[in-house]
């Protein structure tokens, strides 16, 4: 593996001599905002001749640009961000020139057309790109939680594809597969349950997310080792000009942020701590049970080193704890006569910290990126003082990444070591795993390249990722190809995307799938004399800008699966690990409508989304076919927004069709039959005969929210109010069915919420 990685990156040097590289020259700089002297990431910094665009960029979170492999000549630089006035300069560039130079952008009151480098780097609904979505934070800003403040857990819900089991257990499953086939990272740290217990909140606020780019399906050669989707966040860097924060009071979560410059221009702070408050508040307010406990803290350094050099470090820290069968039916007087005793509280934490280390050359288009890292996560289910399951990871990564910009191609190679220590305690009867600890090492390594055809109205991404255990001397080879085409040009209407690879996994998450509620995995290795988890993607995706303020897509998926690893439907009344093979397959297709900054009634500003997903997602054993409990057929999700001055509006709206689950056939007594049992006289233990695996459909879920919000400026300050209600109709959505009791859950009912925030800047 290593001798392919440096015979790789070897040639990679060698096919640019050095006399070429002295003929380029270099510009680079920051961008920052007159008014309040903070960086304007996303900036487009372009170089044009002729009116022709001849290479461009956009600035990062620091509002930091670099472009190099300039060929000598004068170009016009043209320095350009929403909102604010351009900057037009000319600038003749000698060969192996080096410029340095910063740009102070303007604020204007109209807001202007913004040029658009490369269209994989946009938000929005519709700028799906063969099952990648790009999230910026004025995306996730635009789905209101209860709160002040957007989370991106929200956004990840509206998604086409994307199934979540409830309005609480922090569980997605997206395009077919299983939670356990789902990886996220924190700046290129796994994050292994990201997602708090409340569903709508996750460990990724509005206030950190720099960027996070969402694969459903069909991901480049970069990652690997899960088989259904990826999550790549990275938080912001923090301010480096002036000390800001944010301070916000909500019942269901409130939190303090407060960044800075250590060293003004070179070295900045941001540091984040939420906590709920619902446990305590919700009784005395409504009158209802919500025995949820959630938050998290963050904290991030980030420096620059120089003109080549930055270096950041990232810690994580986050917790959750609930009983997922504890929420009354509803806020109007329909009460329980007793506590739910049973045992049904679940819990989980995160653990992570790493650092990243930055390198780009002056003289080569090169740029180096090394992480290194922990991660722990803890899943546990049972009471906090007698805890009956508890299933530990721990997880260390080190990864690097070097691109190399060729003329008219980037190429980039990199390589990840990862590994990883299982630890699993089970105290139920029958199970295969009642107590054990693991360890696997697994090893990455990917080359690929991004380069222009047909005169850039082709974009085609090829690569390759190589797959290694070496413990156990098992390697796969996993071939990926991602392409956007543009048949009427760069700035036409239309663009079709596809994308394809193969995928290997080599852990799994074990579950009573029998049981409607269950949030808890137990996390193991797969066996070595089994086969690893093995996946195919192929996307193919439409997007048509149908006028200047709606954008349409159309986008269908095939996932096929092989040597997944399901439970056996075993009669034991316990949770089981017995497990066996089966083959998958998930397909389906999402179309989506968006429409930004529309005038509406009484001079406001509309805009708004609509999508519907139609999938199917089916598991074969040796004994039966079914479809599993994330089998939802019909998705369909709405959002509505107008805006007017400082007041704005929003209804969401979200449905989602019955999702399969496993009836009872009837109940019966079993035995433990040992010698010396005497039947007579023990009780036995009371079990459920089930019948055929998900051979039922709960009812349709559906919500409306609906959110009123003033947002008013001063200054340095912003103070936002917001007011609203979750599930505004009180619908009773089913979440859990307790087959032994009879006992009904539902998901939230009808839950008012009011929230306020400061911010200086």
């Amino acid at each position: 593996m290593n001798r392919f990685y440096y015979v790789v990156l070897l040639t990679f040097m060698l096919v640019l001599p050095e006399s070429a590289l002295a003929q380029q020259a270099l510009i680079r700089g920051f961008v920052t905002d007159a008014s309040s002297e903070q960086p304007l990431q996303g900036t487009t910094v372009a170089l044009f001749q002729s009116d022709r665009l001849v290479l461009g960029t956009a600035t990062d979170g620091d509002g930091y640009f670099i472009l190099n492999r300039i060929r000598p000549g004068t170009y016009e630089l043209r320095v350009s961000f929403i909102g604010f006035s351009d900057v037009r300069e000319n600038m003749t560039f000698s060969a192996g020139e080096l410029i340095e130079r910063s740009f102070v952008l303007l604020p204007k009151t109209a807001e202007i057309g913004e040029l658009v480098v490369e269209a994989e780097k946009e938000g929005g609904v519709t700028t799906v790109i063969a099952g990648l979505e790009s999230v910026v934070p004025a995306e996730i800003r635009r789905v209101p939680v209860p709160g002040v403040s957007g989370d991106l857990a929200a956004y990840l819900q509206t998604v086409p594809g994307v199934v979540v089991q409830g309005d609480r257990g922090g569980q997605l499953f997206v395009r077919g597969g299983a939670v356990d086939q789902n990886m996220a990272f924190l700046d290129g740290i796994p994050v292994y349950m990201p997602f708090h217990i409340l569903s709508v909140f996750s460990a990724f606020p509005e206030e950190l997310v720099d960027r996070a780019d969402f694969y459903t399906g069909g991901f480049s050669a970069q990652y690997g080792t899960r088989v259904s989707s990826m999550l790549d966040v990275h938080a912001r860097n923090g301010n480096k000009q002036n000390l800001a924060g944010s301070l916000a009071l909500a019942p269901f979560l409130s939190s303090a942020t407060i960044e800075g410059p250590l060293v003004k221009g070179r070295v900045s702070m941001i540091a984040s701590v939420r906590q709920s408050l619902i446990e305590e508040l919700f009784p005395s307010l409504v009158g209802q049970k919500m025995p949820y406990r959630f938050g998290d803290r963050f904290g991030k350094i980030h420096a620059l080193l120089g003109s080549s050099h930055s270096i950041s470090f990232t810690a994580l820290d986050s917790e959750d704890r609930g009983d997922i069968a504890g929420t009354k039916k509803s806020v109007f007087g329909e009460t329980e006569a007793s506590e739910i005793t049973d045992s049904t509280e679940v819990a989980w934490t995160n653990r992570v910290f790493g650092g990243t280390y930055t390198y780009r050359s002056n003289r080569i288009p090169l740029v180096a990126v090394v992480t290194a890292g922990s991660s722990q996560m803890t899943n546990e289910f049972g009471p906090e003082d007698d805890v009956e399951r508890r299933s530990t990871l721990e997880s260390i990564d080190v990864k690097t990444r070097l691109t190399y910009q060729l003329k008219g191609a980037d190429v980039s190679v990199g390589s990840t070591y990862r590994n990883t220590k299982f630890s699993l305690l089970l105290d139920d009867l029958f199970t295969e795993l009642t107590s054990t600890k693991d360890e696997l090492q697994e090893i990455s390594s990917y080359a690929e390249s991004t380069f222009e055809l047909a005169g850039g109205n082709v974009s085609v991404n090829p690569g390759v990722h190589v797959y290694t255990l070496p413990e156990r001397s098992q390697n796969w080879i996993e071939p990926r190809f991602r392409m956007s085409y543009w048949p009427m040009g760069r700035t036409g209407r239309h663009q079709i995307n596809a994308s394809w690879g193969i995928f290997h996994q080599a852990i799994s998450g074990l579950s009573d799938e029998r049981d409607l509620g269950n949030i808890f995995y137990a996390w193991v290795t797969t066996p070595e004399n089994a086969k690893a988890t093995e996946a195919q993607h192929a996307i193919l995706g439409w997007n048509v800008k149908l006028f200047p303020w709606m954008n349409a897509a159309l986008e269908g998926y095939y996932k096929s699966y092989d040597n997944l690893s399901v439970p056996i439907f075993s009669p034991f009344p316990k949770f089981t690990t017995t497990q066996q093979a089966a083959k998958g397959t998930a397909f389906g297709f999402d179309a989506r409508l968006n429409v930004e900054n529309r005038p509406f009634w009484f001079e406001s500003v509309f805009d708004g989304y609509v999508s519907y997903a139609y999938s199917k997602v089916e598991y074969e054993t040796a004994s039966y076919t079914y479809n599993p409990s994330h089998d939802r057929r019909h998705q369909l999700n709405a959002l509505l927004h107008a805006q007017k001055g400082e007041v704005g509006m929003t209804v969401q709206f979200q449905y989602g069709s019955g999702l399969p689950f496993t009836q009872s056939g009837g109940f019966d007594v079993w035995y433990l039959l040992t010698p010396g049992v005497d039947v007579t006289k023990e009780a036995g233990i009371d079990r459920i005969l089930y019948s055929n695996p998900y051979s039922g459909r709960q009812p349709a879920y559906s919500r409306v929210d609906v959110w009123l919000e003033r947002r008013v400026e001063k200054g340095r300050y912003v103070v936002t109010m917001r007011a609203g209600a979750v599930n505004l109709f009180n619908r009773n959505n089913l979440f859990y069915y307790d087959l032994f009791t009879f006992k009904r859950v539902d998901q939230l009912p009808f839950l008012p919420s009011v929230g306020f925030k400061v911010e200086f800047r």
